[in-house]
């Protein structure tokens, strides 16, 4: 399957789960309407809900953000080399939810923004690939 199927699919999943959370908005408020869940339980399902719809890709203009974001993400090597240090933390704050490092200050693990986890999946299966590993365990 070519890299360019593989996000176009990562952008219908995302319109998948988008539909269903605002689904879910849906019967959240006919639950709350309808007295079936108070008005504390109704709030906090609602933050919960509209969180996640904001951590998804935008739909508008999906396809052109996905090929900006595949650029964006091609060269972030060329733009960390040519940062300052207050322009790399700002870079990482960017593109990363999490990142842990040992006693000595070295990055050890990531954890990509949700927005972002299709590219980084599909850079190291890509990767994975150049160099004769089986991504998918061997």
């Amino acid at each position: 399957m070519g890299d360019h199927r593989k996000l176009e699919e990562s952008q219908l999943n995302i319109e998948e789960c988008r539909a269903r959370l605002k689904a879910s908005l849906v019967q959240l408020r006919k639950q709350h309407i309808w007295s079936h869940i108070s008005d504390g339980e109704y709030l906090a399902e609602y933050k919960d809900t509209q969180r996640q719809l904001e951590q998804l890709t935008p739909t508008e203009g999906g396809g052109e953000m996905l090929k900006r974001l595949a650029h964006f993400l091609t060269n972030v090597a060329d733009a960390w080399r040519e940062s300052s240090e207050e322009q790399r933390n700002k870079l990482a704050r960017t593109l990363f939810e999490e990142i842990r490092l040992d006693n000595d200050g070295k990055v050890v693990a990531i954890k990509p923004k949700p927005e972002l986890e299709p590219f980084f999946k599909l850079s190291y299966d890509c990767h994975a690939k150049d160099i004769g590993c089986n991504p998918e365990g061997g």
